[in-house]
């Protein structure tokens, strides 16, 4: 059976940890900027090792409020690579699958300018992914307010490295996104390691479950299946009643997909 991670919360993690076990949410943890302040070596060790005692496969999300690893302030960048390599550097105790970080690009914000971005993202990325493959770890960069895949596409390829991948949202598209999705997966599906299962009614990220907003989930399974592509998959509720309706539908729709004619 296919894993599905669920997106919680560092800190809601360590006061629930006793839940996560008796329902078996593996945990795609989520450090804010406050998290990582307030991480102690030793709740980290404890926490980590009771995971992997009961057997839950763990991945990571790296902070992103006000953090901007392409913008031109020298300072703000400062600060954004310090808690990207924090939340590196806390693998050591979790061994995630995958670490998921925002990359930072929004078309107003950088008036177009998208080799400003790249040029700022590559000197920011370049070390990251170094300490990555050097730890054996794998980051991925997710699409946020990307309307189109090519700035994304340009980073990734720039970098070109196996331990720097995709994490293509479902929401954040649907909102955010002026390109289709064949395109997306024809110009990012190569590099694609994690998928963030979440819907919404185009307006706003409502981080609704899986076939309640206007996502056509149906043919996103239908393109994994086209190119062959078996990511990570991970949930992101933001309440609990939403955690078991979410479960639910991704577990049909990967069954589903599991029984294409394309899909091994």
């Amino acid at each position: 059976m296919t894993i599905i991670h669920v997106n919680v919360p560092y800190s809601m993690l360590l006061s629930r940890i006793d839940f996560a076990i008796k329902n078996q949410v593996h945990p795609e943890i989520y450090f804010s900027a406050e998290d990582l302040d307030a991480c102690r070596k030793k709740d980290a060790q404890r926490l980590s090792r009771t995971l992997q005692e009961n057997q839950l496969e763990t991945t990571l999300h790296g902070p992103f409020m006000d953090l901007s690893p392409g913008g031109v302030d020298r300072r703000v960048k400062e600060v954004t690579r310090d808690r990207l390599l924090k939340t590196i550097e806390l693998a050591h105790f979790f061994k995630p699958k995958m670490i998921v970080f925002h990359p930072g690009y929004e078309r107003w914000k950088f008036d177009g300018d998208v080799k400003l971005w790249l040029d700022s993202s590559l000197e920011t990325w370049k070390p990251l992914v170094k300490r990555a493959e050097d730890m054996g770890l794998t980051l991925a960069i997710e699409n946020v307010f990307e309307e189109t895949p090519e700035s994304i596409k340009n980073l990734l390829e720039e970098i070109d490295s196996p331990h720097f991948r995709f994490c293509f949202d479902t929401g954040h598209h649907n909102v955010f996104s002026k390109a289709p999705l064949p395109i997306w997966m024809e110009a990012l599906g190569g590099f694609l390691g994690e998928v963030h299962l979440h819907d919404n009614h185009k307006e706003m990220d409502e981080h609704l479950p899986m076939g309640e907003g206007g996502f056509d989930f149906n043919q996103f399974f239908a393109l994994l299946s086209q190119y062959k592509l078996n990511p990570l998959y991970t949930i992101e509720p933001h309440e609990e009643a939403h955690l078991w309706r979410g479960l639910e539908a991704a577990r049909k729709y990967l069954s589903t997909k599991s029984q294409a004619p394309n899909s091994k």
